[in-house]
């Protein structure tokens, strides 16, 4: 549709003119103070509509984040789908409080811990070339960011693609993406999530590592019978940095990749009415690097569904990963990677309901359990540490006083298998735009 700008510019300069139009001539004065302030006026106005018209020209009025993802992506990151052609931002923010409890599981005193952190700060930039063609992407600054000062922060792109849009079912996607498996990891803008911490399973150190972005390029799209799948071909991970917690440090992360060995994921979930979700993801690939010895094959699967109305919300996810032995059998008895679990599950359920649901505002109390262990099977020659066998039980509330900002606060009782977890609180906030 074309502007109305200009239109009503007309009219605004045709309208004091018809207005003023005299019925027979006079003789010319200067103008009367009630003339000077009409037209100072007018050229404000003809000012404010022509600054409009050269936004909406060039691309930089930013539509508002939308309430679902576009395209396998979070709502925030979604953004550029919907502006027009030029410019998008977005962004999102999350700050952590932790206090962890004194007392370990065995009931040895430890003393307490307590940190506050300036978790995430995220900016999403975005272009629309064409309405078929577009890019993407996400910077993140972590813990306050990297500087001299601040040697443990990190400053980081997250993904950065293009997008080509060819047709409902056909799109082909390219460049730093993130990997299509889970929930969290394509979908962890903190209002989008409950709990003031992502889901230990899929977090560093669980069975999902998040969050997970490499190079690759794949195609995506929408499926009759209300499917939607992602499908890209990647740099692998690097399994000479595994370690007892997983496959967490392995990822490249789209730095220098080394791309001896790539890997395929992919994803299919259906939606067979609204606010159901079933589905599953892979990934599978060589994670020896060196391009000599033998393979070190890791393959991950996810089971996931969830489902939301009339404020009730569940979600429930299973994962799995095997390791190959013969790779890890090859290290040193002192190398972390020879740790490595070569088989790896975990799991969660969810539940939680808003009892603000006839409202604006969000007021959800939840409860989530996990069970993990990242340690399920190693080497004849490994000992099992008890450590990576984990339980984790999570209650909490989030309030949401607009569904782009969220507070939340929980508690967690955290057990493993050699009994040192230590429970904590959480406090945090998050927000995307």
């Amino acid at each position: 549709m074309k502007s109305p700008i200009p239109f009503l510019a007309l009219l605004v300069l045709a309208a004091p003119l018809g207005a003023q139009a005299p019925s027979r001539p006079r003789v010319q004065s200067d103008p009367s103070p009630s003339e000077d302030r009409r037209i100072a006026d007018l050229e404000r106005r003809l000012d404010a509509m022509s600054q409009a018209l050269e936004a909406q020209q060039a691309g930089t009025t930013m539509p508002e984040a939308p309430a679902e993802g576009r395209y396998g992506m979070a709502p925030g990151a979604s953004k550029v789908y919907d502006a027009p052609v030029g410019l998008s931002l977005g962004g999102y923010g999350e700050f952590l409080y932790q206090g962890k409890a004194a007392t370990l599981q065995d009931g040895t005193r430890v003393g307490s811990t307590k940190t506050a952190d300036a978790l995430r700060m995220v900016l999403y930039t975005g272009y629309k070339f064409t309405n078929r063609i577009l890019f993407d992407a996400e910077f993140e600054w972590e813990h306050g960011g990297y500087s001299d000062e601040s040697p443990e922060g990190e400053a980081i792109a997250e993904f950065a693609y293009l997008d080509f849009l060819l047709s409902k079912p056909l799109n082909v996607r390219a460049g730093m993406m993130l990997v299509p498996v889970g929930f969290i990891n394509e979908r962890h803008e903190p209002p989008t999530f409950l709990g003031a911490r992502r889901p230990l399973v899929e977090n560093e150190g669980g069975i999902i590592p998040t969050t997970w972005n490499e190079d690759g390029v794949g195609l995506h799209g929408d499926l009759p019978g209300h499917f939607s799948y992602r499908l890209y071909l990647m740099d692998g991970l690097d399994g000479s940095k595994f370690t007892a917690q997983g496959i967490t440090a392995g990822r490249q992360l789209g730095k220098q990749a080394n791309a001896q060995s790539l890997a395929w994921t992919g994803r299919l979930d259906w939606m067979p009415v609204p606010g159901a979700l079933v589905g599953g993801s892979f990934y599978t690939g060589n994670s020896n690097q060196t391009g000599t010895g033998p393979a070190l094959q890791t393959r991950l699967f996810d089971l996931h569904a969830e489902y939301r109305a009339e404020g009730l919300q569940l979600r429930g996810l299973y994962a799995r990963t095997t390791n190959s032995s013969a790779f890890l059998e090859t290290l040193p008895v002192a190398d972390p990677a020879r740790q490595t679990g070569t088989r790896q599950w975990g799991g969660y359920l969810e539940a939680g309901y808003d009892v603000l649901r006839a409202r604006s505002q969000s007021l959800i109390p939840f409860l989530r359990w996990e069970r993990l262990n990242t340690q399920s099977r190693v080497l004849p020659a490994v000992v099992a540490d008890g450590a990576m066998d984990q339980t984790v039980l999570t209650a909490g509330v989030n309030y949401l006083p607009l569904p782009n900002v969220a507070i939340k606060s929980d508690y967690q009782r955290l057990a493993n298998g050699t009994r040192t977890g230590r429970d904590q609180w959480n406090l945090g906030f998050g927000f995307y735009f």
